[in-house]
């Protein structure tokens, strides 16, 4: 286990591609646009220079098995947590799962978001992800926040007096 460096990019966003493959199975919400993938990479560099972010690879005969990443939230100074850590991403090698791989990247992640005086450690998991949700919730994480969504493509028209209402009436 150990901090991801940029001669891990090629690896992690190899691992990245078959993490939103799973995720596209899922969901049509998850699908890749057209030249997405070769902006993983970059995108991943970033990840690496940004400070309040952290990714970490589990390595095996020197081949990276899995990666997690986390990013630290600051609150806008409303509410008594100061600060949070979401894990954005956890993806292990498809014939490397149920070896505890995932579970010593969260505990990495853990152990970072301590470091940094996080009150919580937050992971969003799509509804669809049965295996996803398993994991999470028996690592000891329940739900906090449901996330709603409503597809627009064929939208209801909002009635004019309901607009009204919201915005007042026209002068």
């Amino acid at each position: 286990m150990r901090r991801a460096a940029a001669r891990d990019l090629d690896a992690l966003a190899l691992l990245y591609h078959a993490l939103l493959e799973h995720h596209a199975a899922l969901d049509p919400a998850f699908v890749l646009r057209a030249g997405a993938e070769a902006r993983l990479a970059p995108a991943l560099a970033r990840m690496l220079r940004d400070e309040d972010a952290a990714v970490f690879v589990f390595e095996e005969a020197e081949r990276v098995e899995g990666f997690c990443a986390v990013r630290l939230e600051r609150g806008a100074g409303l509410l008594a947590e100061a600060t949070r850590v979401e894990i954005t991403e956890l993806g292990v090698r498809p014939g490397r799962r149920r070896r505890g791989i995932g579970r010593a990247l969260v505990h990495a992640a853990c152990g970072w978001a301590a470091q940094r005086a996080a009150a919580r450690v937050e992971v969003r998991v799509a509804a669809r992800n049965r295996e996803g949700q398993a994991f999470w919730r028996a690592l000891g994480y329940e739900a906090f926040v449901d996330v709603l969504q409503r597809r627009l493509e064929s939208p209801e028209p909002v009635a004019s007096h309901a607009l009204r209402r919201e915005t007042g009436p026209r002068t």
